[in-house]
């Protein structure tokens, strides 16, 4: 009988042990507001103080685009060896690029700031490759215009416009498709051949742009404009 007991209780401790390291379903958190073959936008948000249980991210490169100024963010990662780091806080505007890395983290706010943010998963690109490893800065000046690619390898390139009044601000057709992300109102306008499509932006929206699609930003209102623009080019088939 007390064999018995024993046998119970070791199984019925191995389940609450197991039960307690499977991860969760991605929480709530974590919201696709974009799916295109070349790129799959995540929105995520962690209120002020909020604790996110242990979960999963695809092992992929990523682009990270800051839509807030926020405050720290402590990662808890279960690894075989097991480690915390804190993000620092972010600013509105900034991105970073991230070859990927299996992730199985749980994740703690540590500020009374909300964290917004969108993660750009890039299928197209092998986990760990070197040249995706970058942090681009938020703009220090919102008073003037801007049209700069701030990041560029074979493949990828992320560009950063800003137009500070109503008059459009042209910005070059990218050869390749592309993910915009708004930071701020404003009205962008997409043309291709005769056909010209019109669209309002808020701040944290996402849209997806053909290839080929010549755009042009313009402002509403007394805010300048501002959006960031992450063009991938598909891979090169291999020759059979």
């Amino acid at each position: 009988m007390i064999r018995k007991l024993s046998a119970a209780l070791v199984c019925w401790c191995t389940t609450i042990c197991i039960a307690q390291q499977v991860p969760s379903a991605l929480p709530d958190n974590y919201k696709v507001v974009l799916t295109e073959p070349f790129a799959k936008v995540i929105r995520v948000h962690y209120g002020p103080h909020e604790k996110v249980p242990v979960h999963d991210h695809p092992s992929t490169p990523t682009v990270y685009v800051y839509l807030n100024d926020s405050g720290p963010v402590r990662l808890t990662h279960f690894e075989e060896k097991p480690f915390s780091l804190v993000r620092p806080p972010t600013h509105k505007g900034a991105f970073r690029v991230s070859p990927g890395r299996i992730e199985r983290h749980s994740v703690e706010n540590l500020s009374d700031l909300p964290s917004d943010f969108l993660r750009v998963e890039l299928p197209g690109f092998q986990l760990g490759e070197e040249d995706l490893e970058f942090r681009g800065k938020a703009p220090d000046d919102l008073t003037h215009d801007l049209s700069a690619t701030e990041f560029a390898i074979p493949r990828l390139s992320i560009a950063r416009t800003i137009c500070v009044d109503a008059t459009p601000c042209a910005i070059r057709a990218s050869s390749a498709p592309s993910i915009v992300v708004a930071f701020s109102n404003g009205i962008l306008s997409e043309t291709r051949g005769p056909a010209q499509k019109r669209t309002e932006l808020k701040p944290g929206d996402v849209l997806a742009v053909s290839a080929g699609n010549a755009l042009s930003l313009s402002a509403v209102g007394n805010e300048a404009a501002h959006i960031l623009q992450i063009s991938v080019q598909s891979a090169t088939p291999v020759p059979r």
